[in-house]
């Protein structure tokens, strides 16, 4: 393979694993955003009218990228922090719940329509899942958090 065109490859891969908290500084134009970090895998609007792009890089984390009246980015934060939970209320929407912590990376219907939404995060180094259960008709019951069991079980591991 040529180096001109392994360098492009090279850009390429970067560009598409590129760091949101890195390449995204408050102020940039949406046009700017776009160029560094690529398409989002959501876009909304909040309550008060602002529009977000989130970047799910699950399976540990969502950046969102809230943008002023202006077009330019106005605040860059991870969706999965606990802190961020404690906005989760019972009989939220599953429209809200995802406005809160953005896509979930598991999703599990059961036979009596409840819905289990899954997301995997870090909290202070250590793996977590988030969990959160909604009802038949689509509304928040309610959310847990426990460490995650596949990086921390003995089960199945040889002495």
């Amino acid at each position: 393979m040529s180096r001109a065109l392994f360098a492009v490859c090279g850009a390429l891969l970067l560009g598409c694993a590129a760091d949101v908290h890195r390449a995204v500084s408050p102020g940039m134009a949406s046009a700017e955003v776009g160029a560094h970090v690529g398409k989002p895998t959501t876009i909304g609007r909040l309550p008060d009218g602002s529009a977000y792009w989130d970047y799910s890089r699950q399976p540990y984390y969502t950046d969102r990228i809230t943008f002023g009246p202006d077009d330019r980015v106005r605040e860059v934060r991870n969706l999965l922090t606990e802190q961020n939970f404690e906005n989760l209320q019972r009989g939220m929407t599953l429209e809200q719940v995802a406005s809160i912590v953005g896509p979930s990376y598991i999703r599990n219907m059961y036979a009596n329509g409840t819905t289990v939404w899954t997301y995997r995060y870090y909290d202070v180094g250590i793996a977590k899942l988030l969990h959160v259960t909604l009802d038949p008709s689509g509304r928040l019951l309610r959310y847990e958090t426990e460490w995650n069991p596949d990086v921390y079980s003995k089960k199945g591991r040889s002495k």
